[in-house]
Order: structure tokens, then C-alpha cells, then sequence
């Protein structure tokens, strides 16, 4: 799928690129922290052999030295720590913020290849991943480098003969090629079954009521431990993987250590060595063991973040629409469909369609399910483009083809439960400010929804996700009420009153048709009632 690890690098760089100066600050602050650790242990060697000679003002100064550069190396490892974990948290919701953004605009055509579940999984998970590796596990792989080089190059100025023994039982093996195959396969899997475990939540969360209405909670439940079993399972492979790595690489280190302090108390008994060069043998093995382990650790976050990056790539990848620019129509007089058709892969959902819509002319389409009723609100909508034909408006003396960016001129009102979760008052507001009371009194009269001011909380009543805590009619007139808050010109409404009962519909209808007389109106509905009362009704066929 990608060209490679250099890809990959030079992708997450690029995500990175605004971030530099601050990760580049952060490189610098570690570097100076090594280089205090490491004068740190050049004079705390001086520190003993001068206590041992008797020098006492010798002592005296590298006793102050020593500690100077242990205080100087904290507070640099702090400060860039400080800077490294803020420049984290910015790159963090950079990435998340665009993957989201790519979902919000994704093109209809492609919304069925991803599943919210998995999409959560991609942006919390994987997004975090990638960010770790970018902002602090690469520059931290870098500075592990060059500090087990420096402890290296100052074990070797001080026994050669140690440095070359302390590499060559170096656990180098994790680097091979195999390690890193196995790594990542097992890692690929772990992340396809935490997808699919997101996916089956995420549903069984949304249609709690409905699987236990269905009889299906149980078999939704087996899904959910089934997909908990498959992580378990591929959690403890790659457990058992890393266990018998990590124990070999312990192992290796143990024995490191023993040779140095063997090593050492052989030289120091010869008079080969100071006790000051004992104690500072000690101290750089552990400096090059140490970052040994990082290294260990670092190549399973290198493994998540290849696997990580190709997940986010296809995300990227998706295809978006451009981004809103609203343009309003002024005063628009007519909406024509003309010669229409469009087609989802190989099926003829709309073949030559043609209409015409007046203001102050209610439309009413009616057909049965599966005969483009809901394709032609999209078109309208400009969701999905037609394959052939065109919408457009009539509007003082012009002709204005419809995109994405005349939504905004379209009051449209969905079938089903399309709130979100929080108060009435912000799912009718929206994104409308200053409104004044008379305004929202004025479009719940219109949408037959003052009930709201009969519940005990008022507008500041709290609706569940998906509309939970009112009815389904209640809901439906809700988003009626969102809908016509905006003083647009084209209504667009589908199955308005498929969730009322007789009465409320009637005067429901009743109350549109009145405010209807400038607009241009389309309803979509079975509701032959509804049809009766509009100006032409035009059945999809």
C-alpha cells in the first residue's frame, strides 16, 4: 500500500511541519541534559579519587560540580518535558481536527466504507499514536542514540577493551528483520479486531432499545465477547512475544552488568584503575544498558505507528467535498429539474426526470420505497451529483445552477430522530444567536411543537442521543422547528408527519401551507393528506 518505512517518516514529518521549532527546542534541551548527565559522571569520579588522595579543596569543587550539573540536567529535562508534552497535545487535536473534518465532508458515494466505530478507533487511538511517535518517541530515539554513543565513546577514552566487550553482548537481535515482521503482523491484527470491536459497541449502543425490543440482545452480546475474546487472544500473543524478547534482553543486560563489576574489581585489585574509575565504569554501563532498553521499547511504538500511519493515510485518502461557501439567492422564483438521472453503480434509480416548483406552489412527491424519493432529496442537496440533468433555481431574471454552497438556502427537515444530544433550545438554535423569544415562540407554533413549554425544564429540557427522552413525533417536530429557524427560501421535507397522529398532522399542514405562501416548498411524503393540500403532486415511478 505505501512505498515504505521512508514514506511513512517523511508523511509523519510533514504532519509535524508546523510544529518543528518546538520539537527542535525539545531536541536541544535533551541533548544539554545528557551532556550535564555525562560531566556528572566525569566529576563524580573526580569527586572519589580526590576524596581518596586527600585533596580536600579538590573535592570540595567537584563535590559543587557534581551537584550543579545533576540540578542543571533535571530542570533541562523538565522544561523540555514541559514543552514536549504541550507541543503533544496541540499536534494531537491538529490530526484529530482534520480527520474529523475529512469525515464531516466526505463524499456520500464513500460515507458506507466507514463505520463510526471504527472511525472513533482511528481518530482517538491511532491519531494518538502517531502524534506520540512524531512529537516525542523519533526525537527520542535520536537522543537514546546519541547518548548511548556518548557513554560509549567515553567508556572506550576510558577501557577499550570493556566498551568493545559491552557491545558485542548487546542484544542487537531486535533489530533484525524477522523480529520486526512478526512485531508488526501481530500488531495488524490487534488493531483490525480492536476496529471491529468499536463497530459492534458502537452499534449496540445506538440501538440499545431496539435489540432488547427485537428479542437481540444476547446475540449482539455474543458479538461483543466474541470481539473481546479475539483481543484477549492477540493481546497475550504479542504478550508471550514480548516476554521472551524482553527476558532475553535482560538477561543480556544482567550479564553486562556482571562483566563490568567483574571486570572492574580485577583492574581495581591489579592497580590498573582508580575506585573513582570503578564507580564511573558502573555508572556508563548502566548509561548504555539503559538506553538499550529504550531502544527495545521504542520498536513496538515504531510498529504501532506504521500500522497506525497506513490506517490514517486511508482516511486521508477519502474523498471530500469542497469546502462551504455559502451563496444565498435572492428572492428566488422557481426551482426546475430538468432531464435528471442518476444511478448508483449499475441501477437506474432516477431515469428523465423532470420538475418544476413555483413559490407559493407546494409540491408534493410521492412513490413507493425504493423509487428515488430519498436520491432526489440528495441531488437537491447536492450530497451526490446527477449523471445527467440539472437543478437549478430561477431568481431574478438568472438562472443559478444548485451546488453544495446554496444549502444554505434550503430549509431541510430529515426522516427520523436527527437531534443531537443536549437542550431543545440548542438543537433549535444552532449556530443562530440574539434570537428573540417571539422568533422561537414563532417557529415551535409553526412546527406544532409547543409542547416544549409544558415540560417541566421548558427550552432547557435535556434530549438524549438521537433524540432520547421525547417521542418520536415530539423529536420530528423539533427538527421541523430547527429547520425553519433560518429564514430560508426552499423548504425541503421529508416525511414531515410520518410520526404525528391525525390531528397534530392536520394542523401541522394547516399551519405550513399558511407560512408557505413565499417559499418554495417540497414535501416528500406517503401522506396523502399532505399531497391533497399541495399545488401539484408528482409521483416517483
Amino acid at each position: 500500500m505505501f512505498s515504505g518505512i521512508t514514506y511513512q517518516v517523511k508523511w509523519a514529518w510533514e504532519q509535524a511541519k508546523e510544529y518543528k521549532s518546538e520539537l527542535i527546542l525539545f531536541f536541544i534541551l535533551e541533548i544539554i541534559a545528557i551532556a550535564c548527565s555525562l560531566y556528572f559522571v566525569i566529576w563524580s569520579k573526580h569527586a572519589i579519587d580526590y576524596a581518596i588522595s586527600g585533596d580536600k579543596n579538590s573535592v570540595d569543587k567537584a563535590l559543587v560540580l557534581t551537584v550543579l550539573f545533576i540540578v542543571a540536567g533535571l530542570v533541562f529535562k523538565a522544561w523540555g518535558a514541559w514543552i514536549n508534552e504541550r507541543t503533544r497535545a496541540k499536534m494531537l487535536i491538529s490530526l484529530q481536527n482534520k480527520l474529523i473534518k475529512i469525515q464531516m465532508l466526505s463524499r456520500w458515494k464513500v460515507i458506507k466504507n466507514w463505520h463510526t466505530g471504527d472511525m472513533q478507533i482511528r481518530i482517538n487511538n491511532d491519531a494518538n499514536e502517531i502524534v506520540q511517535m512524531i512529537g516525542n518517541s523519533f526525537i527520542t530515539f535520536f537522543i537514546t542514540v546519541i547518548k548511548l554513543v556518548a557513554s560509549f565513546a567515553l567508556l572506550w577514552s576510558m577501557d577499550p577493551m570493556l566498551a568493545l566487550l559491552i557491545l558485542a553482548i548487546s542484544p542487537l537481535f531486535i533489530f533484525t528483520k524477522i523480529y520486526f515482521k512478526k512485531l508488526r503482523a501481530i500488531n495488524r491484527s490487534l488493531k483490525a479486531a480492536e476496529s471491529n470491536l468499536g463497530k459492534v459497541v458502537q452499534e449496540n449502543l445506538r440501538f440499545r432499545m431496539a435489540l432488547r425490543a427485537l428479542g437481540l440482545q444476547n446475540f449482539r452480546w455474543r458479538k461483543v465477547e466474541d470481539s473481546q475474546s479475539d483481543i484477549y487472544n492477540l493481546k497475550m500473543k504479542l504478550l508471550n512475544f514480548s516476554t521472551v524478547s524482553q527476558s532475553s534482553l535482560k538477561f543480556l543486560i544482567n550479564v553486562g552488568f556482571l562483566l563490568t563489576f567483574i571486570w572492574g574489581v580485577y583492574k581495581l585489585r591489579s592497580d590498573e584503575i582508580t575506585f573513582g574509575t570503578m564507580t564511573a565504569f558502573l555508572q556508563l554501563v548502566g548509561r548504555i544498558q539503559g538506553p538499550l532498553l529504550l531502544l527495545m521499547s521504542f520498536v513496538p511504538v515504531f510498529i504501532k505507528f506504521r500500522t497506525a500511519v497506513e490506517r490514517i493515510e486511508e482516511v486521508f485518502k477519502t474523498e471530500v467535498e469542497d469546502e462551504y461557501v455559502p451563496e444565498f439567492i435572492n428572492d428566488p422564483n422557481e426551482l426546475v429539474i430538468k432531464n435528471l438521472s442518476f444511478k448508483y453503480e449499475d441501477n437506474l434509480v432516477i431515469n428523465d426526470f423532470n420538475l418544476r416548483v413555483k413559490v407559493g406552489e407546494p409540491t408534493a412527491i410521492i412513490g413507493s420505497s425504493g423509487k428515488g424519493k430519498t436520491t432526489l432529496i440528495r441531488l437537491l442537496l447536492s450530497l451526490i451529483e446527477p449523471n445527467r440533468g440539472e437543478i437549478y433555481v430561477k431568481a431574478e431574471g438568472k438562472t443559478v445552477p444548485i451546488t453544495h454552497n446554496h444549502r444554505v438556502n434550503i430549509a431541510y427537515v430529515p426522516q427520523g430522530d436527527k437531534l443531537f444530544s443536549g437542550s431543545i433550545k440548542e438543537n433549535i438554535m444552532t449556530d443562530t444567536e440574539n434570537v428573540s423569544p417571539e422568533k422561537i415562540y414563532e417557529v415551535l407554533y409553526l412546527s406544532c411543537s409547543e409542547f416544549v413549554y409544558e415540560l417541566p425544564e421548558g427550552l432547557n429540557t435535556i434530549v438524549g442521543e438521537s433524540g432520547y427522552g421525547l417521542s418520536e413525533g415530539q423529536a420530528q417536530r423539533i427538527a421541523l422547528a430547527r429547520a425553519l429557524m433560518k429564514e430560508n427560501s426552499i423548504w425541503l421535507f421529508d416525511e414531515v408527519t410520518s410520526a404525528l397522529d391525525q390531528k397534530t398532522a392536520e394542523t401541522l399542514i394547516e399551519r405550513l401551507m399558511s407560512a408557505a405562501k413565499n417559499k418554495i416548498v417540497i414535501f416528500v411524503t406517503h401522506d396523502l393528506r399532505l399531497a391533497d393540500k399541495c399545488s401539484q403532486s408528482v409521483y416517483m415511478q
